[in-house]
């Protein structure tokens, strides 16, 4: 199918998915995507904007479509020689990003010649530049630096912006990882500050990620490890105007590369249902070899690490697709790696030091946090994927997750009957898209498929 026409499909079909379960203020009209968010956004104040988005994504959408090539046969061998970093290869590999937003692949204002310059489907590699900008207020142990002071690195496309000028330093061979801002330059993976809306929000390093990331990494890294977790640490970087405000839209985070951890096969959750564009073939599958069975139940005992990790500390993990990665021994799955700390709830009580609202005293709140990120979307697009290439029930793979969860959220109570129940919450996006704060989480609820399995 032409990659533009096939691109409307994938975007009208969210947002017949969204008209499925979110509350908007029209009713679904049509057959192309255009059609659908102009009877979707019918009498919203916002239908102008979300009609452009929707345009934007199926743009991008289909760039994606046009630049995917075939899987090669050695993943491992063919991922080492990608990049020095191994990682590369498998965040590079995700075509259609977020199964279930309807702004999957919209870059807001990049070009089609820079979506194709550093947009991470696009396979580019880039030079990241490094500033000396004072005041540059960072950790100790924040490593660009020179022996007259720290740097900070910045996007390409926010240098230009923002009229930087000649760097002091380049990292060279820079490759884009799942979400566009951050990239790998080897060892080291550096979350930039960018001025693009990608999906929902634009990515700026707010001051309380870059207070509260290094803090959470030094205290949660036990705690996880003993629950199977890795949690790439965070240093972090912001500038600071002559008032001394912080200025998130120059600010980064960098986390050391998995395989500097000794995780050199690491592969994020949502990679793994990535099918080949020439087979149809996920990622899972090709790693999996002939006892896919045996696999899957290695690799689920593995993704329920967070469950593990919230009934003992009732810290919820943001653990979807993009943030959560599986280390690999061979081809088993055998540790849960976690990465962002932004989108963590933690306990109130437990936690006074941090900033913004990552301290939830909400038990509710903060499991809800937990199940829409690892659940609805990640788990679901990865069963999805395996029943649809091995021609079986997705009941036959969730009776594995089924089986499992109960003893990964033993200890919590809550947790063990919000597994139980009927139904799992989801993000509602194209609701909030359509509301007058369009980053303020909106919540429905979808069929929990725990439940029939």
């Amino acid at each position: 199918m032409n990659p533009t026409l096939r691109a409307d499909t994938v975007v009208a079909d969210r947002l017949r998915l969204a008209a499925s379960r979110e509350p908007l203020p029209g009713t679904p009209e049509g057959h192309t995507a255009a059609e659908l968010a102009a009877s979707l956004a019918a009498g919203s104040p916002h239908a102008a904007r979300f009609r452009t988005e929707i345009a934007a994504a199926v743009t991008g959408t289909a760039l994606a479509l046009a630049a995917a090539r075939p899987h090669p046969p050695d993943l491992w061998t063919h991922a080492a020689a990608d990049h020095r970093d191994p990682t590369v290869w498998f965040e590079q590999a995700a075509v259609l990003g977020h199964p279930t937003h309807p702004l999957a692949r919209t870059r807001d204002r990049l070009t089609a010649a820079q979506t194709l310059a550093y947009a991470p489907e696009h396979r580019p590699r880039i030079d990241l530049p490094l500033y000396p900008i004072a005041p540059l207020t960072t950790r100790r142990d924040w490593p660009a630096r020179t022996g007259t002071g720290p740097l900070l690195p910045v996007h390409p496309w926010q240098a230009d912006r923002n009229g930087l000028g000649q760097a002091a330093q380049t990292w060279t061979d820079a490759a884009p990882l799942m979400s566009l801002r951050t990239v790998s330059v080897g060892d080291l993976h550096i979350k930039c500050a960018v001025d693009l809306q990608l999906t929902s929000a634009v990515r700026h390093v707010s001051a309380a990620a870059a207070h509260n990331g290094p803090i959470l990494s030094r205290r949660l890294t036990d705690p996880a490890r003993r629950c199977g977790i890795t949690v790439l640490g965070e240093t972090s970087a912001i500038t600071r105007d002559a008032a001394d405000r912080p200025q998130p839209h120059l600010a980064a985070i960098i986390r050391p590369a998995p395989h500097t951890l000794g995780l050199d096969r690491c592969v994020p959750l949502a990679a793994l249902a990535e099918p080949c564009p020439a087979t149809g073939r996920p990622i899972a599958a090709a790693l999996a070899g002939p006892d896919l069975d045996a696999w899957w139940t290695d690799l689920v005992g593995v993704a329920l690490a967070p469950l593990r990790l919230f009934a003992a500390t009732g810290v919820a993990l943001e653990a979807h697709g993009q943030n959560t990665l599986i280390a690999f021994d061979g081809d088993r799955p055998a540790r849960c790696v976690y990465r962002d700390l932004g989108g963590v709830r933690v306990p109130a009580a437990d936690w006074p030091h941090l900033e913004g609202d990552l301290a939830c005293d909400e038990e509710d709140e903060r499991i809800r946090k937990l199940l829409a990120a690892l659940f609805p979307t990640t788990l679901t697009a990865l069963v999805d994927a395996l029943a649809a290439w091995t021609g079986t029930d997705p009941g036959r793979w969730w009776k594995t997750v089924a089986d499992a969860a109960p003893e990964a959220a033993a200890g919590s109570k809550a947790l063990t009957a919000a597994l139980s129940g009927p139904t799992w919450p989801i993000k509602a996006t194209t609701a909030m898209r359509l509301a007058d704060d369009p980053i303020a989480d909106l919540w429905v609820s979808v069929d929990n498929r725990l439940a029939t399995a």
